[in-house]
């Protein structure tokens, strides 16, 4: 499978950890219970521990689909194609404005794609990755030829579900609400197209026991319906962002370093590594383990947590920043919510 052209587009605001700390203040100082002083500055810790500095955000008014807009005409122009050859458009993102029939039709619509076939996939901030396997898989067998998968993450700035996690009531609520303060927004286009000589090699893993401790639950009562271990969780609110970070790292780590050390493609034979967005410090923790240089690139210090834009926009700015080129072998490790792991390998 061959990527013919991909490309990431960002809004213009960035917003700063001591921006998100004035909107944790202003959401949560009036009627929290305990220490607030001691919140504010746990938050603050935690950002600078993590390495977050910026994330971009959409401004007021501003919608997020000039940028999708913008990512899929850049990549369609990288792969010397237009709108009309792409037979499947996958929308693979979390953010989503439709449950039915699926944002991939509305993104077809409203780029003028009428006979395109479409479908979204939701696999958390995986989401682009699961895609990408299910393209290959359809590339091989001919059923399509071009291939467009979009990403759109818009879901933290004000007046988005992800915002209500900064409103909080008790220093205990940090433990599920500090991942959306690290949350970045933006669009991605990717193209790909059948090369039988370049395939795409999968590892999965999946452990469904922590499947509760990153969840969007569409309605209050899910929480129960669903069976969570933890209804701490009950009545936060429908559409509210939960994740245990920290939990999610310590029951992640050593599968991590294992996937790596088991990996078909040894560290020292990759030229771009890439991890997810959502921190350093258990990246920089499995780099200190394997004993190994990786050659990461990190977009989580400027850009925030990616969320499913983690791959495609770090290969489209590697790109743009000369450290990508065709022929390279990356490597790509994501991680998501459910939990489930993959590590892949392909030839740019």
């Amino acid at each position: 499978m061959h990527i013919a052209g991909v490309a990431c587009s960002f809004p213009d605001r960035t917003v700063s950890n001591a921006e998100i700390l004035k909107i944790f203040s202003d959401h949560s100082k009036e009627g929290y219970d305990g220490d607030f002083e001691k919140a504010a500055q746990t938050v603050e810790h935690y950002l600078n521990y993590i390495g977050s500095v910026n994330r971009r955000w959409l401004a007021k008014d501003e919608q997020g689909f000039k940028y999708t807009e913008r990512a899929i005409h850049e990549a369609l122009d990288k792969a010397g194609l237009g709108k009309n050859d792409i037979d499947l458009l996958i929308h693979a993102s979390v953010d989503k404005g439709v449950l039915e029939p699926g944002m991939a039709f509305y993104v077809a619509k409203a780029m003028g794609m009428d006979r395109t076939q479409c479908f979204d996939v939701t696999e958390a901030c995986g989401s682009w990755t699961r895609a990408t396997q299910i393209a290959q898989s359809f590339l091989e067998t001919g059923l399509f030829k071009n291939i467009l998968i979009v990403t759109a993450e818009y879901a933290v700035h004000e007046g988005q579900p992800g915002h209500k996690s900064f409103k909080i009531n008790e220093f205990s609520d940090l433990e599920w609400s500090f991942a959306s303060y690290t949350v970045g927004e933006g669009s991605t286009a990717t193209v790909l197209t059948r090369d039988a000589d370049k395939p795409w090699t999968y590892t999965n893993r999946t452990f469904t026991q922590f499947a509760d401790l990153c969840v969007v639950p569409v309605r209050e009562d899910d929480v129960q319906t669903m069976r969570f271990n933890d209804l701490s969780l009950a009545g936060k609110g429908g559409l509210r962002f939960m994740s245990y970070g920290k939990k999610m790292q310590d029951n992640t780590i050593d599968d991590l370093e294992d996937m790596m050390r088991t990996n078909p493609i040894a560290v020292d034979g990759v030229d771009l590594f890439i991890p997810h967005t959502n921190t350093l410090t258990a990246w920089r923790d499995i780099e200190k383990r394997l004993g190994k240089k990786i050659p990461y690139i990190f977009m989580l210090p400027e850009y925030g947590n990616l969320v499913t834009n983690s791959v495609p926009a770090a290969l489209a700015t590697a790109e743009k920043d000369g450290r990508l080129q065709r022929g390279h072998q990356v490597s790509a490790m994501m991680t998501a919510a459910g939990m489930s792991y993959t590590c892949f390998n392909w030839v740019y």
